[in-house]
Order: C-alpha cells, then sequence, then structure tokens
C-alpha cells in the first residue's frame, strides 16, 4: 500500500513538471492566456463599479462588454498562433481552460452582485462552482493514477456555450430589462414582477439544467477512467528510473 501510494504521487509530480516548463511560459499563445485573466478582471471591475461617461450611467455595461470581446479574442487567437507557428505547449493547453473557467467564474459573481434580488442567480452559480471544484479534484485524482479525461467533451462544450450564450443575454440585456420591469420601488408593479422573474428564473434554470448534466456525465466517465482512462505519461521510463534511484 506504501509503495503504491509512493508511485502515483510520483506520477503525479511527474505530470506537473510536464505541464510546467520554463521554456513555455513566455511562449505568445500563454501570454495571451495571461491577459485574457486580467480582461476578465477587467470585465467584473467595469461591470460592478458604478462608471457613468458623458452622463450616460450604462458607460459600465459597454465597457464591461468590451473587455469581454477581448478576452474571447485572445481565446480564438491564442489558439490560432499556437497551431500556426507550432507554440503549443503542455502549459497552453492547461492554462486555456482554466482562462475560460475563471472568466465564467467572475461573470457568475458579476451577475450575483448585480442581481442580487434574484435567488435563481446564486443557485446557478453554485451549481456552476460544485461542477468545477469536483472535476478539480477528478483531474488531480485521475492524475496520480496516470489517467487524463484526455481533450474536452461535447456535453461539456454544450454546457459552456449555453452558459456563456444565456449569462450573456441577462448580462447585456439584464440592467435595461430590469429597468423597464422593476421587481422593487415605487414603478413596480405585480406584473413586472413576475416577468422579471419569469425570465430570469427561466434562463437560470435552462443553464443549470445543462451544467447539472454536464457534471453527472463527467462524474460517470470519471468512475469509468479511473481504470480505463489513456495514460498522461506514455513513455514510463523516466518514471520506473526516478522510482529505482529511490527505492
Amino acid at each position: 500500500m506504501k509503495r503504491e501510494k509512493k508511485s502515483s504521487n510520483n506520477y503525479f509530480v511527474i505530470i506537473l513538471k510536464k505541464h510546467f516548463r520554463k521554456q513555455d511560459v513566455l511562449l505568445v499563445p500563454n501570454i495571451l492566456c495571461y491577459l485574457r485573466f486580467l480582461f476578465a478582471i477587467a470585465f467584473l471591475l467595469c461591470y460592478t463599479l458604478p462608471i457613468t461617461i458623458k452622463g450616460n450611467p450604462n458607460a459600465g455595461i459597454y465597457i464591461s462588454v468590451g473587455f469581454m470581446a477581448l478576452a474571447a479574442y485572445t481565446d480564438f487567437i491564442d489558439g490560432y498562433l499556437a497551431r500556426t507557428f507550432n507554440q503549443r505547449s503542455k502549459l497552453g493547453a492547461l492554462l486555456d481552460p482554466m482562462a475560460d473557467k475563471f472568466l465564467q467564474c467572475l461573470i457568475g459573481i458579476a451577475l450575483m452582485i448585480r442581481f442580487a434580488k434574484f435567488p435563481v442567480i446564486f443557485l446557478l452559480f453554485a451549481v456552476f462552482l460544485g461542477k468545477e471544484i469536483t472535476l478539480v479534484f477528478e483531474d488531480i485524482s485521475l492524475a496520480k493514477r496516470n489517467h487524463t479525461y484526455g481533450s474536452a467533451k461535447w456535453f461539456g462544450k454544450v454546457a459552456s456555450f449555453l452558459f456563456y450564450v444565456s449569462t450573456g443575454v441577462l448580462l447585456i440585456g439584464g440592467p435595461f430589462f430590469v429597468k423597464n420591469y422593476p421587481i422593487s420601488g415605487p414603478n413596480a408593479t405585480v406584473e413586472s414582477f413576475r416577468l422579471a422573474h419569469y425570465i430570469f428564473d427561466s434562463i437560470c434554470t435552462f443553464v443549470i439544467f445543462w451544467l447539472v448534466i454536464a457534471w453527472v456525465l463527467y462524474f460517470i466517465l470519471y468512475l469509468y477512467l479511473i481504470k480505463h482512462g489513456p495514460e498522461e505519461i506514455k513513455d514510463k521510463k523516466c518514471f520506473h528510473k526516478k522510482e529505482s534511484d529511490n527505492d
């Protein structure tokens, strides 16, 4: 049992070293990934802070959408540059989905701050966060067994696409919709309250459904990959050499 645990830890260390190589840190596609993290933070600040330009109280929304567009553009261009100029790296393959999830996380935070009166927003964020935290632990568990999920799965891509589209609608249209159909204050009516909740609840419930589907399917796949998953380290010579040196 002790030897098996030691073997798992060695696999995990080798996999980490495989992904984090010094020569990959300053590759242009990876630098664009770093910028995507910064654009995501700029998006959150601009969307949640009161920004008025030339009397326009919605200026922050427009600017934040611009940062989202920049983040999306870097997502496209870093992959193009990596393929065209042969600058693919394990670090880039790790950073790219991390930057996407970071942006999605900040989108959820922005929605909770801006639309705190809609409880379904918090449920959406809780499901998203639970799914991603579970996947992190599953990735680590697979890595210790020298297995990997491999490329992104179709159900994960569908869930991410629907998350971006649906939350994008809420981010851009939500402030204007709530202004025209208030749920509180002197201008609020029963009809506007019901309509606003119906729109937000319907959109978020749709996304939650697909996130749960992806969450469950990833867990089923994880159970299968524990024993039958593709190997992360196919050439085990370096591993066996290191293990024999330590014995």
